[in-house]
């Protein structure tokens, strides 16, 4: 890329963001390739009614195809709403089916769509009433769209008429207020479309480069017998996604979990319930907090309440205490599973499914603030020249340990094919205005290119330092590039958050804390991740023993992998550090190692005799 075009880019994109305003819309989202239920394709008559999906009964991904055409580019998550009706919505992000820009910088054009699978309205007449209606909201966790004045950005709603052609019903451009989702409900009384293979379709326009003018839609629901008013069914859901089951992390390693449990596991988690009946009467509920211990399958039950909960009540909170739960301090890496469940004594299977909240918290071998998914982007301030610029992430320690690589969440659209340079810090001696900093220079870094493409469902690279690099108490992880005049992104996650002032950036020597607010963001969490050793420093260097251990045939096409050194045991991670495997206590060492894996790619570590733990990377299925 030129200098003559990089400045380019830059004065492109000024309407979006001036220069110092580092936290910026998402570029690509790995999630839309994730599809939920589907068989659409083999469906032979149209969807009857009533026709009705608040998104909860499907995986992040896109929308159910039993429903809806599934390549509109809108994307089933309960990551980006505030204040939703039911836990997951449709978010209309601007991006295509795949997560990637629809057009070039400054374009602005017609975006995303959800269009409904064709519903049989035939035989029905005006007189019957026939009402789709919606809860919407413009903007993201983010921020509002750009408001709209002579350009294109708005919402809109189409009908299909019985002659194929698509008719404008209803349109709303970029409103200021984007805080609670609004109701609103359209009739279905005109003759051309009470015909057999109606669809109706949710649209919008705006930005095409990122995610900057992003809608999300919550509880679709058509019809007959209904009104303009008709905002009420009986259903109590939950809505508000749940907190970390930890209290400093999202993600620890289980040695370090294990040093002091109680203080580790969070005090607080909660969601929310909305009270969709029209009452008049209060509703009387049970809730159940439940935590379970994967693949242990111990479940621990850490709260239980109840409440009569208003007609038309809204983000009721549901609130409990998971440090009250049992967590067997065992070294094997572990998943912590919560569970907020409603009990409601709801019985239409259409609504069951958003009774229940839940998140799984990782205890492995890695630190992370951040729950893997990506809503908007950080990056450094692009420069001619200069020194390098970095940003640095602090991680408290309960013991010493040493850190053996680095993952870095890149958006690939900027960041692809440029070089960076992975570092670790001890802390300062001292605090400066009360604050704990990086060292002047760091004590380990790697340099390494960020590769153009990475394989699906890896949206993390990992660069792997030369050696361990040992730490204690506090330690600061980052990463800095050298001056170039383009933004390089990495995600930067908004439904988490490292703490205040534990988030550097600057020049060598020079780092000072990174202040959100001036960025026009919320807090969240840089997507960066320590992978720690937890085992002794040996002589031997990295390279050395990992070229000792390569594993054997990688690919494997079948799971079946040798391990050609001896070792105590294996574990088997996906890209995104979870456990997917561990090797059971009657195999522990064996020579051979018999992976039941899925194609794609995963990363084998190996606990050696000394104590030291390495990790290999393993491609199933000729990947």
């Amino acid at each position: 890329m030129t200098y003559r075009y990089c400045y380019l880019l830059a004065l492109l994109l000024a309407p979006y963001f001036s220069q110092g305003q580092q936290i910026r819309p998402l570029g690509s989202e790995p999630a839309h390739a994730a599809v939920g239920a589907v068989g659409a394709a083999n469906r032979v008559t149209a969807l009857p009614l009533p026709f009705f999906d608040d998104f909860a009964r499907q995986p992040e991904g896109r929308p159910d195809a039993q429903r809806w055409e599934p390549a509109g580019g809108a994307l089933v998550n309960n990551r980006y709403p505030r204040r939703p009706i039911s836990r997951n919505v449709a978010t209309l992000d601007g991006l295509d089916a795949l997560g990637r820009p629809r057009g070039a910088i400054g374009r602005v054009g017609d975006a995303d769509s959800l269009t409904s699978q064709p519903i049989d309205l035939k035989g029905l007449q005006p007189t019957d009433n026939v009402y789709l209606s919606f809860f919407w909201q413009a903007g993201t966790r983010r921020g509002r769209p750009e408001a709209s004045g002579t350009r294109p950005i708005a919402l809109y709603v189409e009908f299909k008429s019985e002659n194929g052609r698509w008719n404008e019903v209803w349109r709303l451009d970029s409103p200021a207020d984007t805080t609670n989702f609004r109701f609103k409900a359209l009739p279905i009384n005109q003759t051309a479309y009470l015909h057999g293979n109606f669809q109706f379709r949710i649209r919008t326009s705006g930005y095409l480069y990122n995610a900057r003018d992003a809608w999300s839609v919550d509880y679709v629901r058509l019809d007959r017998n209904r009104s303009a008013t008709d905002s009420t069914f009986r259903d109590i859901a939950t809505s508000r996604a749940l907190p970390s089951a930890l209290r400093r992390y999202t993600a620890m390693p289980v040695h370090q979990f294990n040093v002091n449990p109680a203080r580790e596991l969070a005090s607080r988690t909660a969601t929310t319930a909305n009270n969709l009946d029209a009452g008049p009467a209060p509703t009387p509920i049970t809730w159940l907090g439940l935590l379970d211990v994967l693949p242990d399958n111990t479940t621990s039950r850490f709260l239980r309440g109840n409440a009569s909960l208003d007609a038309g009540a809204r983000q009721y909170p549901i609130v409990g205490d998971p440090s009250a739960a049992t967590v067997p301090v065992t070294p094997a890496p572990k998943q912590l599973r919560q569970r907020l469940i409603l009990i409601t004594n709801e019985t239409d299977p259409r609504t069951l499914a958003n009774d229940t909240a839940s998140r799984r918290t990782d205890l492995s071998d890695y630190f992370a603030y951040d729950d893997g998914t990506a809503e908007a982007s950080l990056s450094l301030a692009p420069a001619s020249t200069g020194p390098p610029s970095y940003y640095a992430l602090r991680f408290d320690l309960n013991q010493p340990d040493q850190v053996r690589a680095l993952r870095l969440y890149p958006v690939l659209a900027t960041a692809g094919g440029r070089t960076l340079t992975a570092a670790i810090w001890d802390s300062a001696a001292t605090r400066t205005n009360g604050i704990l900093g990086p060292a002047a220079q760091p004590k380990a870094t790697k340099t390494f290119t960020v590769p153009l493409t990475l394989p699906a469902g890896q949206p993390y690279v990992e660069v792997v330092f030369d050696a361990p690099v040992k730490v204690s108490g506090s330690f600061f992880a980052g990463y800095g590039q050298a001056p170039t005049p383009q933004f390089v992104e990495v995600g930067y996650d908004l439904n988490n958050a490292s703490p205040p002032n534990y988030l550097f950036s600057g020049l060598p020597g020079a780092l000072a804390p990174f202040n959100p607010a001036t960025n026009y963001s919320p807090a969240g969490a840089l997507m960066l991740r320590p992978l720690m050793g937890g085992g002794v420093v040996t002589s031997a260097p990295a390279a050395d023993v990992a070229a000792r251990y390569r594993l054997a045939p990688n690919p494997t096409p079948d799971g079946r992998v040798r391990v050609p050194g001896p070792y105590r045991r294996a574990t088997v991670l996906d890209a995104l550090g979870r456990v997917v495997w561990e090797q059971p206590a009657a195999e522990a060492g064996r020579p051979e190692l018999q992976l039941p894996l899925a194609a794609g790619l995963y990363f084998v570590r190996l606990q050696l005799p000394n104590g030291q733990v390495l990790t290999q990377r393993l491609a199933v299925g000729g990947q």
